[in-house]
């Protein structure tokens, strides 16, 4: 596997001894791999780390695979995501299909069989990375972002702040989740200082050369990102 196909993925099966050697076998292959026992432990909440590929065993304890997947879905709908099952059904593999399933592989998977699948959404992933056009480039590490005009730094929370609404669907966030990035240690942050939080921000953005009105309030939600962010 080329490095440039190598993705982040996320296997979520509860046989500990399949998980453990697909785990082997997609981090030999290049991968960077995490794995979980059940869907409960799978956090879709907009995150800096993302995974790109979702591995997703349908018969799981507690929320099944397809319940998953189409949390998924809604929540990171970039990523690529298989379901692995003994459920051959047609009427099981419509139902994955539309829970959002790239693909939907029968057990026993061939090792040869699930590497190709992979490599295939590999490149689709990284294509349309590669295609994106962004305004911004966000720098989670330099704490900085970088424009036409210039490069602005940030603080920790602004980062988290702007991490989040890129990764959100719709890029926006409720007011009640802004606050908890912006406060995570939940100091009693008002609602009037997160809006002078935001508005620096905006100034920040605009120093770079965002475009007009990057962050958006939505009365009675909260708030919406319009303009495109390349994390790195």
């Amino acid at each position: 596997m080329r490095d440039s196909l190598s993705l982040h993925i996320l296997i979520v099966e509860d046989n500990d001894n399949l998980r453990e050697a697909t785990q082997e076998l997609l981090a030999q292959n290049g991968h960077q791999v995490t794995a979980m026992s059940c869907a409960e432990d799978v956090d879709d909440t907009p995150t800096r780390d993302v995974p790109d590929l979702y591995l997703i065993d349908v018969n799981l304890p507690g929320e099944n695979g397809f319940s998953l997947a189409e949390r998924i879905r809604k929540s990171h709908p970039a990523a690529g995501v298989v379901l692995m099952t003994a459920r051959g059904q047609l009427e099981d593999r419509l139902q994955g299909y539309s829970c959002g399933a790239d693909n939907y592989l029968i057990k026993p998977v061939e090792q040869s069989e699930l590497l190709v699948c992979i490599q295939s959404l590999a490149r689709r992933i990284k294509f349309a990375k590669s295609n994106e056009e962004f305004d911004l480039v966000l720098d989670v590490q330099a704490l900085n972002i970088r424009g036409p005009l210039g490069s602005v730094s940030l603080t920790y929370p602004e980062s988290l702040l702007l991490v989040a609404m890129t990764r959100a669907v719709g890029q926006k966030l409720e007011r009640w989740q802004a606050m908890q990035l912006v406060d995570a240690k939940d100091k009693g942050l008002s609602p009037a200082n997160l809006e002078m939080r935001i508005s620096t921000l905006r100034k920040k953005m605009d120093a770079c050369g965002a475009p007009a009105e990057a962050i958006r309030t939505i009365r009675g939600f909260g708030y919406a990102l319009s303009c495109r962010f390349k994390v790195v």
